[in-house]
C-alpha cells in the first residue's frame, strides 16, 4: 500500500448510490478537505446513500479527530441518511467510533467486510426511503370510509 492518498467515486443511477473507495494514508486534514468535497456532492442532490470502502486505507486519526469528523459528516446529512462502511479488521476501532457518533445524530450506519452486501444493504435502504416517501404523499381521504 502506498502512502499517497486517493479515492475513486462511482455513482449508480437512478438509485443515487455513491460508492467511495479510499486508498493510502488518510490524515485528518484530508478527511476534512476531501470529505467536505464529497459531502458537497451529496448536498447537491441525487445521492440517497453512501458507501465508504476503507479496505485499502490507513488512517492516522485519534479518537477526538474521529468524533470531529463524524460531527462534520452528520451536520451535512439528513437524519435517516444511510451510510455503509466496508472495512478490514484493522479499521474496526476507527469505523465503530465513527458509526456510534453518526448514529447519535440520526444517521443510519452499517459495517460490512465486502462490497456486495454493502451495496445490497444501501439499495434496500434507498428502496425503503422511496417507499416511505410515496406512502406519505398518498391522500389519506382516499382510504377513509364513512359509516
Amino acid at each position: 500500500m502506498t502512502g499517497r492518498f486517493s479515492y475513486i467515486t462511482r455513482i449508480w443511477e437512478p438509485a443515487g448510490l455513491m460508492y467511495v473507495r479510499v486508498f493510502g494514508v488518510n490524515r485528518p486534514d484530508l478527511s476534512r478537505d476531501r470529505g467536505g468535497m464529497l459531502l458537497d456532492r451529496v448536498a447537491s442532490g441525487g445521492i440517497n446513500a453512501v458507501i465508504f470502502d476503507y479496505r485499502r486505507m490507513v488512517y492516522t486519526h485519534d479518537t477526538f479527530q474521529i468524533g470531529t469528523l463524524a460531527g462534520r459528516v452528520a451536520s451535512r446529512l439528513p437524519a435517516g441518511f444511510p451510510v455503509a462502511y466496508v472495512l478490514g479488521r484493522q479499521h474496526a476501532g476507527f469505523v465503530v467510533t465513527l458509526m456510534r457518533s453518526l448514529a447519535r445524530k440520526g444517521i443510519i450506519t452499517e459495517p460490512f467486510a465486502s462490497h456486495r452486501p454493502a451495496i445490497a444493504w444501501a439499495n434496500h435502504q434507498i428502496a425503503l426511503t422511496q417507499a416511505a416517501a410515496i406512502a406519505s404523499r398518498e391522500d389519506p381521504a382516499l382510504h377513509a370510509r364513512s359509516a
